[in-house]
């Protein structure tokens, strides 16, 4: 897991490709960069899996600079690319203590491993 966190993604996505498509290499990282109000009780939670990627390790979380109570902080997701392929990634904006939680927002983009 530390190596996960130390290793620099080839390709970082954030709120502004949402829709798009990005392309990786196998054996590369993708590191999903999202606003979120965490103190509020909402965060991003993927909610597809794939063959081609691989969650590694728990999303991070950091504070904006300048942070204050209740303000945005980001939530970092480290993907790594294991199979070549096409695939889907969503994640949900949604409270998470709650099981069925309607997502307040929705993030997708599509994945070209290669």
């Amino acid at each position: 897991m530390l190596f996960a966190c130390a290793v620099k993604p080839a390709v970082t996505v954030t709120d502004v490709d949402n829709g798009t498509k990005v392309e990786i290499q196998s054996g590369e990282f993708l590191a999903v960069k999202l606003e979120a109000q965490l103190g509020t009780g909402y965060g991003w939670k993927v909610v597809s899996e794939s063959e081609e990627l691989v969650l590694k390790g728990e999303p991070e979380q950091v504070s904006k600079q300048g942070h204050k109570p209740g303000g945005p902080d980001i939530q970092t997701f480290k993907f790594k690319a294991v199979k070549k392929g096409e695939t889907t990634l969503r994640l949900q904006y949604i409270e998470a203590w709650k099981k069925k939680s309607k997502p307040l927002k929705e993030y997708t983009i599509t994945v070209i491993v290669k």
